[in-house]
């Protein structure tokens, strides 16, 4: 969020770091300062991980308008509501299921965005081994992939458990495709390593040769 941008009493937040924490609720805001810089102290409730104070210049928090959806680009929520719509359908039933698997094995955006550079992609990469196959990872995942708060509420667990098995397999080629560009670009990618999770840096020992 640009750190000029005002954030008010009710919005509705994401944490660009943590979208698995799902759409929070301003419930109290504060001017402040942060490194000399003029902030907002949030106080944000969200569905999934609670009460947090954040600073708004650390520009981590994403506002969701609520009033020009009509001109936004349409949330993962609302493709899956339109796709369990189409899939009704006879005819459009096998585009909606093909449109599903695009949504459940997309790798986030700041994974992929070429204009970020190639170290803050690998990075934000191995950020995505905190996901696994247990019951908080699972869901933490869910919440991320869809947008939906309680993604139980639209998909069992066996399902979400085979969407996150192919998305794993889609994670571990895009990381090993970076390291790869990082190779050719002799980009120095062992500190970004030294700070991966540990279950990250035992893929990379396979993977990364």
């Amino acid at each position: 969020m640009n750190a000029m941008t005002r954030i008010e009493f009710g919005d509705q937040i994401r944490h660009c770091d943590h979208p698995e924490w799902g759409t929070g609720s301003v419930a109290k805001v504060e001017d402040t300062s942060a490194g000399g810089t003029p902030s907002q102290k949030v106080t944000i409730r969200f569905p999934n991980a609670g009460i947090k104070v954040i600073q708004s210049v650390s520009g981590k928090l994403e506002r969701i308008e609520q009033q020009s959806t009509s001109l936004a680009e349409p949330s993962s929520a609302d493709r899956i509501e339109e796709l369990d719509r189409m899939s009704k359908d006879e005819l459009l039933a096998p585009v909606a299921s093909r449109m599903l698997q695009e949504i459940m094995l997309a790798i986030p955006e700041p994974c992929r965005d070429p204009f970020r550079s190639l170290s803050a992609r690998i990075e934000s990469t191995l950020d995505l081994w905190r996901f696994d196959e247990g019951s908080g990872g699972l869901n933490d995942w869910a919440v991320m992939q869809t947008g939906l708060d309680d993604p139980l509420a639209r998909f069992n667990r066996h399902e979400l458990e085979e969407h996150f098995k192919r998305w794993s397999h889609e994670r571990e080629q895009h990381i090993k495709r970076l390291l790869h560009e990082a190779s050719d670009a002799s980009v120095d990618v062992e500190p970004l390593l030294a700070k991966a999770p540990s279950v990250a840096r035992r893929t990379l020992q396979r993977v990364h040769r």
